[in-house]
């Protein structure tokens, strides 16, 4: 019997191969579909609450990113019901914009799924990125000559 830790870690790789190359529809199938008022908080946009919101973002998504990866990692779980679980981990995104710019970034996330007839789902997800002030100090930091920072080490 595999442990929860494990379904949701396989629920989460089926989650990063959704997000690759921008397959909403696969991305939005993860997601409970039976959720009146579904949550969803991406960094870069105010909470969207409700499939209108949600499947909104999807589409304003598809007009703007040429293509689009994710990968997570540190998974934690936590079972808080027989069909319902945090999830908590880290993601690195990466996007190419339509003109060819490419961006990229590191969140926390945190989200509830809960156990459906066809497995896993999404009904609540909140993206937290690290304040701009350590954003700035890692960049600061990694500006530093090697022998500098190995000198100063």
């Amino acid at each position: 019997m595999t442990s929860l830790h494990d379904e949701l870690g396989g629920f989460l790789r089926t989650y990063e191969a959704a997000w690759r190359g921008g397959n909403y529809d696969a991305v939005r199938a993860l997601w409970d579909s039976d959720e009146p008022e579904p949550i969803y908080v991406a960094e870069e946009s105010a909470p969207l609450i409700g499939w209108a919101a949600i499947d909104a973002y999807f589409a304003g998504n598809r007009k703007v990113l040429a293509n689009v990866a994710i990968r997570t990692w540190d998974h934690q779980v936590r079972a808080v019901g027989e069909d319902v679980a945090i999830l908590f981990y880290q993601m690195h995104w990466n996007a190419k914009i339509v003109d060819g710019s490419l961006m990229g970034g590191d969140v926390r996330v945190s989200g509830l799924v809960r156990r459906t007839a066809a497995g896993w789902r999404f009904f609540h997800y909140v993206e937290a990125p690290l304040a701009a002030m350590v954003q700035m100090r890692g960049t600061l930091r990694a500006n530093c000559d090697d022998d500098f920072a190995q000198a100063n080490a």
